[in-house]
């Protein structure tokens, strides 16, 4: 059986936390497959394009604060559209949402 509820307001702080932590995994993970296909890609051919590779440390500066400065940018911004967001749900009344038991 579905049940009827209304979101009135969502913990910005917890959504903050939450989508910050997703992205900065996801970015370590699109960092780590960009270094090991880069540096394969880069070592096939060769010459100034394995040397570019080297020069930046293999990425590994990236791997680290990558997903560092992607949490903290995302932390801001979701903070900033938690607070528009509940705005919004007390403009409207609510979201409401089935749910079942």
């Amino acid at each position: 059986m579905l049940n009827t509820m209304t979101i009135q307001k969502i913990n910005p702080i917890g959504w903050a936390n939450l989508t910050a932590m997703a992205t900065a995994i996801f970015a370590f993970l699109g960092i780590l497959l960009f270094m090991i296909f880069g540096g394969i890609l880069g070592g096939l051919m060769g010459g100034d394009a394995a040397m570019l590779g080297e020069m930046m440390g293999g990425g590994a500066i990236a791997l680290i604060l990558g997903p560092i400065l992607y949490g903290v940018v995302t932390w801001i911004f979701t903070i900033i559209f938690a607070l528009i967001m509940n705005l919004c749900l007390k403009l409207i009344g609510g979201l409401k949402i089935e749910v079942s038991e």
